[in-house]
């Protein structure tokens, strides 16, 4: 049986997640991976669900962060640059008409929990994972805890607007509000919409969430809470990617990079020894940062081949 690659990975599946903890080169990973799927004949979206990295200065152009912006002259690749406060404009403004019943007697807060922002985006991105107009959609995620807060916002939103409309009931009726089961069955399809796009995480034909990480100490250990973490949603995480290793030929007699590469020949045995059962494909560090359509598709080149 032949044992699947990265390259299968991105081929197979239309959402494509890559994630990990906080400047491991995750947007770098996921620009590659959609422009590769671009260069190859599939028409992609590129979507960035994290509030502190825009996909703006790794394409050096302006994408927007309400509207899907076509990158470069490349005729198959769009992107979007999520921006949570937007997003939670846009979400309150969807549910007003939805929720107008309620909080005309209960208030604005139950548009106004702690977690809003959080709910607004997780809300965009449960838009694109009904996306019918592209092949592949590439999500490039927030920092894992962020993420794994993300996964869980549908069932603490649900739950605290079931809790509202349950404890307040009784409220309503002295109020004279009438009881709209209209009102509920709209609830009903928000909820059914975050369950299957959670569902849909979860369903190996039709997704991946793939981690990036460094071969340091930090970020084995996020990973390593990552994979159980997302474990827990039912989600496997099928590959990871290694960045930034140096290359041998480099070294050349340099005790500083021999000591570095050492250190990171530590890490990449007990990345192989914690993550036996993951697909794991390494990238050497370069010697410039990555930006730009022509560095990010060496990169792919790397990962994915020609």
């Amino acid at each position: 049986m032949k044992t699947e690659s990265i390259r299968d990975i991105l081929e197979q599946r239309k959402f494509l997640f890559f994630g990990g903890k906080g400047g491991v080169g995750k947007t770098t990973m996921a620009a590659t991976a959609a422009t590769w799927l671009s260069d190859h004949g599939y028409k992609t979206l590129i979507v960035a669900t994290d509030p502190t990295v825009s996909l703006s200065a790794i394409y050096e152009q302006d994408i927007s962060a309400t509207e899907i912006t076509k990158i470069g002259t490349e005729r198959n690749l769009c992107g979007l640059n999520i921006n949570p406060k937007k997003a939670m404009g846009m979400f309150q403004t969807r549910l007003e008409g939805t929720l107008s019943g309620i909080s005309s007697v209960f208030g604005s807060e139950l548009l106004s929990t702690p977690c809003t922002e959080e709910i607004a985006a997780f809300d965009q991105f449960v838009s694109f994972f009904e996306d019918t107009e592209h092949d592949k959609v590439v999500f490039d995620t927030a920092p894992t805890g962020h993420t794994l807060r993300e996964l869980s916002m549908p069932f603490d939103w649900s739950g605290y607007i079931s809790n509202q409309i349950k404890n307040r009931r009784e409220l309503s009726e002295v109020l004279g509000f009438v009881y709209d089961e209209k009102m509920v069955a709209d609830l009903n399809v928000e909820k059914e919409r975050y369950d299957k796009s959670v569902k849909g995480l979860s369903d190996k034909r039709i997704s991946a969430f793939n981690l990036v990480l460094l071969p340091e100490k930090l970020p084995i250990e996020e990973t390593a809470r990552a994979v159980e973490d997302l474990g827990n949603w039912g989600i496997e995480v099928p590959s990871l990617i290694i960045n930034e290793v140096i290359p041998k030929e480099v070294l050349k007699g340099n005790w500083f990079l021999e000591r570095r590469s050492a250190t990171q020949d530590k890490y990449l045995a007990e990345i192989d020894r914690r993550f036996p059962n993951l697909i794991k494909k390494q990238v050497p560090l370069f010697e410039t940062d990555i930006y730009g359509l022509d560095r990010i598709r060496k990169v792919g080149e790397v990962l994915y081949g020609k």
